[in-house]
């Protein structure tokens, strides 16, 4: 069983800009309003740093929409993504991502049923890094557009080796580091508010990661091994610090959107090899993930 606090902890309570930014916590406000009610007295400033570092530190996918940051979709004008049982297993997550000529995400807008929520925009620099993600419109706060900064610095031979997201007055880093031979960084430190976490990460011969062990400190607090499809999408995940030795099923799980700590994906595919259903299959049940409509 899966005890699923992000969800719940997504109410829009007016906290900051970083909260409001989220698609996804607009959606649960949405869900949740009344419990949004009762909670209004709770206290900003321990609010918004749970709400930020939990985000942070779990490194959640927040349901399956696309990564704006590494995700192109050359010859597609847009993309409609409808979410079905991934974060706060809510059908009614709706999605529109809007493209530049070589498959970028300018544009994103954020739907709850058929209610808009938020809508975003995107912008990159010369070298193609996503440098801002500017909030055009909250529906909890009309007035309000928010931009999220990035910034980065690079080695001798041009290799990322921090990047810096500036929201609001608070700010988060990562740092890459021990790069292999295909430059990708097997170690990346993750630095928010004087709190920090490693990842340790390897990579496949096409530069897939494959495994990702995560340290606080001495400890290692969670581990994941990944396969990949011949089309480059995830097949099977395993999360083995989620299993409960005792009984053999799922932790509770504070954060995130996975059902169970073994999952395998299945997709259905178009004639140009983009998959428009993605399923979870996990402890005898599959699931209805994802679908995707390309225009």
């Amino acid at each position: 069983m899966v005890i699923q606090a992000f969800c719940p902890a997504q109410t829009s309570v007016s906290v900051d800009s970083f909260v409001a930014r989220n698609p996804l916590l607009h959606i649960a406000s949405t869900v949740i309003g009344q419990a949004k009610r009762r909670h209004k007295q709770i206290m900003k400033g321990h609010y918004l740093h749970f709400i930020t570092l939990l985000l942070l530190m779990t490194s959640v996918s927040f349901g399956q929409s696309i990564d704006v940051e590494t995700e192109k979709f050359p010859e597609t004008k847009k993309l409609i993504v409808k979410s079905f049982n991934g974060c706060c297993a809510q059908k009614g997550f709706r999605a529109i991502y809007y493209f530049d000529s070589s498959g970028r995400t300018i544009k994103s807008s954020h739907y709850f049923k058929r209610q808009l929520r938020a809508s975003y925009e995107y912008r990159y620099n010369e070298k193609g890094l996503l440098i801002e993600k500017i909030m055009v419109y909250d529906i909890n706060n009309k007035s309000r557009k928010d931009t999220t900064k990035f910034a980065y610095t690079f080695d001798q031979i041009d290799r990322v080796t921090t990047k810096t997201e500036l929201f609001g007055k608070w700010s988060a880093i990562e740092t890459y580091s021990d790069f292999d031979g295909l430059n990708n960084p097997i170690t990346v430190r993750h630095t928010f508010d004087n709190n920090t976490f490693v990842e340790k990460k390897q990579y496949n011969s096409l530069g897939q990661e494959i495994l990702n062990q995560r340290f606080k400190g001495d400890s290692l607090t969670r581990t994941e091994e990944i396969k990949y499809n011949e089309f480059g999408d995830i097949i099977y995940s395993n999360v083995p610090t989620l299993m409960d030795k005792e009984t053999g099923k799922m932790i509770m799980l504070v954060g995130g959107n996975r059902h169970w700590f073994l999952e395998e994906y299945v997709y259905s595919y178009d004639k140009f090899n983009r998959w428009t259903e993605k399923y979870v299959v996990y402890d005898n049940k599959k699931v209805l993930l994802e679908k995707r409509i390309y225009k």
